[in-house]
């Protein structure tokens, strides 16, 4: 996304949505480069499903608004299995409502 934007530092959707559409895999990326960001980290939809349900309130960052797009940023630790490292995931996060509810991940990276 090349276009401005501004934060603030309130959420703008509900976590427990998020975490919802997360456990229902109602996800989708927003583009070619997320999707590739995920298989870099050898993730499979099943990592990305884990990482986001176990959030909380305390991995909001900031909320960032764009001319066409609002999406909450966080932060996260998340360990693949016992022997992976430990990764910090920076995700940037938006529900979209077209008949029920679905996330759309517009980053997801270290």
């Amino acid at each position: 996304m090349v276009d401005s934007k501004r934060e603030t530092f309130k959420p703008t959707y509900s976590l427990d949505d998020i975490r919802f559409a997360a456990q229902q895999s109602k996800f989708q990326y927003a583009g070619r480069t997320v999707y590739k960001n995920i298989r870099n980290l050898s993730y499979t939809g099943g990592d990305v499903k884990q990482c986001i349900s176990q959030l909380t309130s305390k991995n909001f960052k900031k909320c960032l608004h764009y001319e066409n797009a609002i999406y909450d940023v966080y932060t996260c630790e998340y360990q693949k299995h016992n022997e992976a490292p430990i990764d910090l995931i920076y995700m940037k996060l938006r529900l979209l409502k077209s008949g029920e509810i679905q996330l759309d991940i517009g980053s997801f990276h270290t």
